[in-house]
């Protein structure tokens, strides 16, 4: 049996992969790269790798790496992803895919090029509610859909980052950075985005230098239309909302909480229906599972390069329209 190595870069979001990334009889981690040696050893050990490193040109040096994933901050994907791609890895890069369109192209264009699959961790796709609402979505539990409202939802207040790069403008917008998930799950349950409007504003985060409170309309392709919110500086806990409406019924639920609310024209509509679900389930290792499946079947990713392209041309449209108070079209071409 083909077993697959994975190599995890960046241990602050890559240290969750690392729990849940063996449950794949047919991968297992093999490289570990961070700059906290201190944390990597520590990692090291307890998970039995046979090796890690400071040095990301080393993990990509070594034979036995299929997989790299780059859970690194945000504005390190560009430059890793085409470095991994070049040196014949497979890639599953954290979300946000990069940190621009143009960025995002590169990518494309360089699994193409190299022949190599490209994923984007959109972890949302993987928790097993949201999975559940687009079963509904396209079984016609809820009829024929026609409005969506996402929302990520999280304070930055105390989690600047190394050095603080989710502060610098340079580094990291918020829209991009945090959004990209309410974005994704937007555009999966809905299809390609044609045209956004945003309002912001900006009262609970100054040391941000864009906008703390983000609302995008969004009218989609389809004909579907939608709101998508996000919240950087809230004086309230984290959450990922999502809300289906559809001709025969309505859910609304997020990742965090036990149960969902769902109403059905069969039922009479006239109180909610309680769900009950897991609020995070395995998806790390689900998510994780897939890109093991596709590389060794040659699919194509749930979220690949050109899907993962389209939602940061969404998020960049979004903040093209609050510099310029008007709606903004959507590129999905790439």
């Amino acid at each position: 049996m083909q077993q697959l190595g994975l190599a995890i870069v960046g241990l602050g979001m890559g240290a969750a992969q690392l729990r849940q990334a063996n449950a794949h009889e047919q991968a297992r981690v093999v490289a570990l790269c961070d700059l906290n040696e201190n944390w990597m050893r520590k990692l090291q050990q307890e998970f039995a790798v046979p090796f890690a490193t400071t040095v990301y040109a080393e993990v990509l040096e070594r034979d036995d790496v299929h997989i790299v994933s780059i859970a690194t901050p945000d504005y390190l994907h560009h430059e890793m992803t085409l470095a991994a791609l070049a040196a014949g890895k497979h890639v599953l890069v954290e979300k946000p895919m990069a940190l621009n369109v143009a960025q995002c192209e590169d990518m494309v264009n360089a699994a193409r090029g190299h022949g190599r699959k490209l994923m984007v961790a959109h972890i949302c796709r993987f928790y097993s509610f949201f999975q559940q609402v687009k079963a509904w979505a396209e079984d016609g539990t809820l009829g024929t859909p026609y409005y969506v409202e996402t929302s990520y939802i999280h304070n930055y207040e105390h989690i600047p980052g190394y050095d603080g790069w989710r502060y610098d403008p340079e580094k990291r917008h918020p829209f991009v950075g945090g959004a990209c998930h309410a974005v994704d799950l937007a555009r999966w349950l809905a299809g390609d985005v044609e045209e956004v409007h945003a309002y912001g504003n900006h009262f609970n985060l100054p040391v941000q230098k864009w906008e703390d409170h983000i609302i995008a309309n969004v009218k989609f392709k389809n004909g579907m239309i939608g709101r998508i919110m996000n919240s950087s500086g809230c004086p309230r806990p984290y959450d990922i909302e999502c809300e289906l409406w559809g001709t025969n019924g309505v859910v609304r639920g997020d990742n965090t909480r036990d149960e969902a609310l769902l109403s059905l024209r069969q039922t009479g509509y006239s109180t909610w229906l309680r769900y009950p679900k897991e609020p995070m389930a395995k998806a790390i290792g689900n998510e994780i599972e897939h890109f093991v499946d596709c590389v060794l079947n040659d699919t194509t990713p749930l979220i690949d390069g050109v899907d993962g392209a389209k939602t940061i041309a969404t998020c960049w449209a979004v903040i093209d329209s609050l510099a310029t108070g008007q709606p903004q079209k959507v590129r999905n071409e790439f």
